[in-house]
C-alpha cells in the first residue's frame, strides 16, 4: 500500500487593511498664457499656448489588521499644455489638452495621531509645490522648445513678430 503525501497547510493570506477615507485633490501651482502670432504665408492667427504646472494628490487612512491607523499619501506633479487659436474670422478653439507626467513625485505614510491632522502628508505637499513654483518658468520654456515649437513646425507656420501697438506707429 502506498501512503499519500499529507496535503498541504492551507496558508491564509494576510488580511489587507481597510480604507476608512480616501480623498483626491489637484493644486494649480503656476499657469502661464503665452500668447503668440503664427503665419503661413500672408494669413495670420492669434494662437495662445496655455500651460500649468498642477499637483494630485491622494491620501488614503486605512486600518490595519494588527495596529494603529496610519494615512498614506501620494502627491505627483503634471505640466498640462492647450494651443487655443482666435481664427481669422474671429472663433476661438482649442486642441485637446495633452498632459505630461512629471518626475516630481512625494508619497510616504506615518500613523493617525489626531482625526483629519495629517502634518506630514501637508508638509510634504507644500515641498513639492514650492519646489515646482521656483522652477515653473524654466519648465515652461523648456516645453516651449521641446513640444510647442517643433508643433508649429510641423504645422508649416512660423511665428510672426508681433505688431507694434498704433500709438507707437505714428511717431
Amino acid at each position: 500500500m502506498i501512503a499519500a503525501d499529507a496535503p498541504p497547510a492551507l496558508v491564509q493570506p494576510a488580511p489587507e487593511p481597510v480604507t476608512l477615507s480616501r480623498r483626491e485633490t489637484s493644486e494649480v501651482v503656476a499657469a502661464s498664457d503665452l500668447p503668440l502670432t503664427l503665419a503661413k504665408g500672408a494669413q495670420r492667427e492669434r494662437t495662445l499656448v496655455r500651460r500649468a504646472v498642477f499637483v494630485t494628490s491622494v491620501l488614503r487612512v486605512v486600518r490595519p489588521p494588527d495596529g494603529a491607523d496610519r494615512y498614506i499619501w501620494t502627491h505627483q506633479a503634471y505640466l498640462h499644455r492647450q494651443v487655443c487659436v482666435t481664427s481669422l474670422v474671429g472663433l476661438f478653439a482649442c486642441t485637446s489638452p495633452d498632459l505630461d507626467l512629471l518626475p516630481d513625485a512625494e508619497k510616504g505614510e506615518a500613523v493617525v495621531e489626531a482625526p483629519d491632522a495629517f502634518p506630514l502628508a501637508e508638509a510634504a505637499r507644500l515641498r513639492l509645490a514650492e519646489g515646482l513654483k521656483a522652477r515653473a518658468p524654466a519648465m515652461m520654456e523648456a516645453d516651449r522648445k521641446a513640444r510647442v515649437e517643433p508643433l508649429l513646425r510641423a504645422a508649416g507656420v512660423t511665428v510672426a513678430a508681433a505688431a507694434r501697438p498704433a500709438a507707437a506707429r505714428r511717431r
